[in-house]
């Protein structure tokens, strides 16, 4: 018989996301779903389907339910309101990304963690992956001399279908929002921070409110240049999904997309080749050649929700705390703005 404590979660909200993270609940023996909190019709067909418990609300799932921690993966708009509720009942929170739709509403959410003595994980998972890990020890190493600059592309084209809801054309649910804080996420956590962002937008596509195509500039602080275009409009082989199998539900392509430029070398991401020149040559008239580079393969989900029982356990701190999360929704939002107002952003 096992010793191990049981660690009680609730998720809020069983969307795309919330389905991802129960797949990684049902992996792990010491964590039990005690029940999910959403109204949607398809949240109940699900619910009754898997026979899980359905509840109303928070207040009404802990009635008859010892819970220690949440999972929120509503969309995005309603991250704060229900990462409040949760906290000032004593919760700890497992967040999704990005953890508000503004920095206001990110600054609530650590008051009221500090104000009630909780824990806030927010769900950058690419941080638990051992490639990206791989990456930032071979900068800090500096394998690639000194890191000058780098240029990165994620074009997909989302179904029709997709859109169908309507918070889905806003832009707190546009590609850089949803998909590309996830870039800028494991750039500030490789990179360091990001100092200056500029960029241009256009909707010239499915004319939503959100941006359909985005390209952006970025400086960070230790003067490393950077590029982004990202679209979910585009057809293409170029996204971190495909590239590493992250979303079941894409193909998995292993095309890199994403190139980081160095003065001894270069290396492609997220699956790692490394170039330099033959010899220790120094110039471009020197002989080139490429290595791989091989890391084990892991479910990101998995290892975060280890990781939020420790946080719960307080065996460990969030790798990705609300504070640090605020920040890379800063840059995605200054993004926005520099688009918007034609002008860079200091951050």
């Amino acid at each position: 018989m096992s010793n191990k404590k049981i660690i009680n979660i609730g998720i809020i909200g069983i969307g795309t996301i919330g389905k991802r993270h129960l797949m990684a609940i049902d992996q792990i023996d010491d964590i039990n779903l005690v029940g999910i909190v959403d109204l949607s019709e398809p949240a109940q067909k699900f619910c009754i389907d898997k026979n899980i418990p359905l509840f109303k609300n928070l207040n009404h799932l802990l009635q008859n339910n010892r819970v220690d921690g949440v999972i929120i993966s509503t969309p995005t708009i309603s991250h704060c309101e229900n990462a409040i509720s949760a906290m000032e009942l004593g919760l700890d929170i497992l967040i999704e990304k990005p953890i508000a739709a503004t920095t206001i509403e990110a600054q609530e959410i650590t008051k009221t963690a500090i104000k009630n003595k909780c824990k806030v994980l927010v769900g950058h998972q690419r941080r638990f992956y051992p490639l990206v890990l791989k990456t930032k020890e071979i900068v800090k190493n500096e394998e690639l001399g000194k890191v000058v600059g780098l240029s990165g592309l994620w074009a997909l084209r989302k179904d029709k279908d997709y859109f169908i809801p309507g918070w889905r054309k806003e832009v707190t649910a546009g590609p850089v929002i949803t998909n590309l804080i996830h870039d800028i996420d494991y750039l500030r956590f490789i990179f360091g921070d990001i100092g200056e962002v500029s960029a241009f937008s256009s909707n010239i596509v499915n004319n939503f409110n959100k941006e359909d195509i985005v390209t952006a500039n970025l400086k960070f602080n230790n003067g490393i240049l950077g590029n982004f275009l990202i679209t979910d409009t585009g057809t293409s082989p170029w996204s971190w999904e495909t590239a590493t199998g992250e979303n079941i539900h894409l193909p998995n392509l292993i095309e890199n997309n994403l190139r980081i430029v160095g003065t001894k070398g270069s290396l492609e991401f997220p699956n790692l080749k490394i170039w330099k020149y033959k010899n220790n040559g120094e110039n471009w008239m020197d002989e080139i050649y490429s290595q791989d580079f091989t890391v084990s393969n892991i479910d990101p989900y998995i290892s975060q929700i280890n990781h939020f029982k420790d946080v719960i356990n307080r065996k460990v701190e969030p790798v990705t705390s609300s504070e640090d999360a605020e920040l890379t929704l800063k840059v995605a939002l200054s993004i926005l703005d520099s688009a918007v107002n034609k002008k860079s952003i200091s951050i």
